[in-house]
């Protein structure tokens, strides 16, 4: 009879337990640190692996879009730079046009430069001193000034004097020789007298120096 009553206290004082504490006699499940290291570094490793794997496709974006900048530059580098060169030859075309376009006119103005030169130095200089010699004088001083402007108009078309010195070496393409004078004072290949002057357009010899050039006495 007592061990009855013992069972039945006993169940009811179990009953009143469990529903204190209902967990309290659940069965416990073993934690295992292995596994939830395995775990761990399971999902470390996937994450590590996707965020290697952002960035990288990341930096192959960047390096095809700095490659694709480097050839957009270099195709506008040399782009411009073949439109400066086809500027400045159709600059040069233009500039070199114009000057073929005065160069006969002023190989004319040339032979007017040389009569008027003629005419200076064919006045005799004794009688411009002469009281008879006024007409004379007034003739020169106009030759003179009309000479003068017409250089002037020269200097202002790019139209230079071409008129070496004595003793200079001569020059093929600024000289012409007409003849050789044979002379000790004077090393050979150098002129010795300037037969007619010559002219230059622009840095370009329009008529040569005409020159009388030494040599060697034999």
């Amino acid at each position: 009879m007592l061990t009855r009553q013992t069972a039945t206290l006993s169940t009811q004082c179990y009953k009143s337990i469990c529903r204190l504490n209902p967990n309290l006699f659940r069965k416990v499940v073993p934690f295992s640190t292995e596994t939830n290291s395995k775990t761990k570094n399971g999902n470390e490793k996937v994450e590590n692996e996707e965020s290697q794997e952002i960035p990288s496709a990341a930096e192959q974006e960047i390096t095809k879009l700095n490659e694709t900048i480097a050839d957009i530059t270099d195709k506008y580098k040399r782009s411009l730079a073949e439109t400066e060169n086809v500027r400045s030859r159709l600059r040069k075309e233009i500039e070199d046009s114009k000057m073929y376009g005065i160069q006969s006119f002023c190989k004319d103005l040339i032979t007017v430069a040389d009569v008027m030169k003629m005419a200076v130095t064919s006045i005799p200089k004794d009688e411009l001193s002469n009281k008879t010699g006024q007409v004379w004088k007034s003739f020169y001083e106009g030759v003179c000034l009309t000479d003068k402007e017409l250089h002037k108009v020269f200097d202002q078309h790019g139209l230079k004097v071409l008129e070496p010195e004595y003793g200079e070496k001569f020059n093929p393409y600024d000289h012409e020789a007409l003849f050789e004078v044979p002379i000790d004072t004077l090393e050979p290949g150098v002129i010795a007298h300037v037969e007619r002057i010559g002219y230059k357009l622009k840095g370009r010899t329009l008529r040569p120096a005409q020159v009388s050039v030494s040599r060697k006495i034999s």
